[in-house]
């Protein structure tokens, strides 16, 4: 029997965030993969009178997805910045979902999954952050949803956060580590190297490294100015952020006097992999900041993966099982700039070793696809749902 599963988020779709997209490439691999999904959101305040196939289409043309969910959107107060409907739609979400009959009702969302597990509704809690370190607040709260009797488990987006949350006291069958993913639609035909880079207007003999995705603080982009500065005859390519981000760290780069740094505004998904592409390396932040706010084994991890481009990236525990120094990648002590520095020198001058790493980083990433991720999350539903409801 195909579960039926009514997926809320409290968020604003289509949104720049990782995270939407991560839900929506979740639930769209979900549905292709036989299950039936609801998908309970708020309705963005410029979408009030937009009818509701305009809406779905919207969301999928953004994510480049199917479509393999339905939507069922609620309008009690429109979703806009002020972010009321944080509270609004986490109450009202699972009272709407207890009134379906769905086999789990899946969030990331704290408020939902407390009212849901309140509703004695079977609740599936997911989370990408080692919550006892990061966020003792919000651990507080899910520990509270534990103990219902029809709470189903916890997925995790890394190994390193399932220990956190064990240690913590989890029982290790209730809560199972499930990576994200990549696409392979949206890698379905990389763009030539030469060729990009001329649209990009690179040239062919410059050296390049890319790094994609948001350029907060905490996401260590700091580190790759450092690393901009240690190797002035690499390009750094930034791509990521809003235009007052952009416009922010461009004020940063400046002060710094790094000629040596491109920076390109946030771009749709379908045009991420012609960035990757005119690359020679691409590199997660080699800084241990990211790990300590918050984020753990970043989305992006599995896009580079799949990009056939070799990897630079800090050596921390939260990538371990997916990231193998010399074997898919090459890792670095994070926050030592010489030491990454050295290694991505390394990198540039021994081009075998660098196609080998990105031969064998894309041969690995198709353990780590959207479709594989929908299918264990659905046997993971299905045997904590036959232990909670024996037959």
């Amino acid at each position: 029997m195909n579960l039926k599963i009514a997926y809320i988020s409290d968020e604003r779709f289509p949104s720049v965030h990782t995270d939407t997209q991560q839900v929506m490439k979740t639930i769209d691999a979900l549905g292709r993969q036989g299950a039936i999904v609801d998908f309970i959101q708020p309705r963005m305040a410029r979408h009030v009178t937009l009818p509701a196939a305009a809406r779905k289409r919207q969301i999928c043309e953004y994510y480049n997805v199917e479509g393999n969910f339905n939507i069922k959107d609620i309008l009690l107060w429109p979703a806009s910045d002020l972010r009321i409907e944080k509270f609004t739609h986490g109450i009202a979400a699972p009272l709407k979902a207890r009134l379906g009959k769905y086999d789990v009702v899946y969030t990331r969302n704290i408020l939902p999954l407390l009212i849901a597990a309140g509703l004695r509704a079977p609740v599936l809690f997911e989370t990408y952050r080692a919550l006892p370190n990061t966020d003792p607040w919000a651990w507080k709260m899910v520990k509270r949803a534990i103990p219902s009797k029809r709470f189903v488990g916890i997925s995790t987006h890394s190994e390193y956060s399932r220990q956190v949350m064990i240690d913590a006291g989890v029982a290790p069958d209730m809560i199972q580590a499930i990576p994200n993913g990549f696409d392979p639609r949206d890698f379905a035909a990389l763009p030539d190297k030469q060729r990009t880079r001329e649209k990009l207007q690179f040239t062919p003999d410059q050296k390049i490294i890319c790094y994609t995705g948001h350029i907060r603080e905490d996401k260590g982009v700091h580190s790759l100015l450092d690393l901009a500065e240690e190797c002035p005859d690499i390009i750094t390519l930034i791509v990521g952020g809003n235009d007052t981000e952009v416009s922010a760290l461009d004020t940063v780069v400046k002060q710094r006097s790094l000629k040596n740094v491109r920076l390109v505004p946030q771009v749709p998904i379908k045009s991420v992999p012609e960035y990757l592409a005119v690359a020679d390396v691409l590199v997660l932040p080699p800084s241990s900041i990211p790990l300590q706010r918050a984020t753990v084994l970043p989305m992006k991890t599995f896009t580079y993966l799949a990009s056939g481009r070799p990897i630079l990236a800090p050596n921390l525990p939260d990538t371990k099982g997916v990231l193998e120094n010399g074997r898919n990648c090459v890792t670095v002590e994070p926050d030592v700039p010489s030491k990454a520095a050295a290694a991505l020198k390394q990198l540039i001058a021994q081009p075998d070793y660098a196609m080998q790493l990105a031969n064998q980083a894309r041969e690995d990433a198709k353990k780590f696809t959207w479709d594989g991720r929908a299918r264990n999350l659905i046997s993971f539903l299905e045997r904590r749902l036959q232990k909670a409801n024996p037959s």
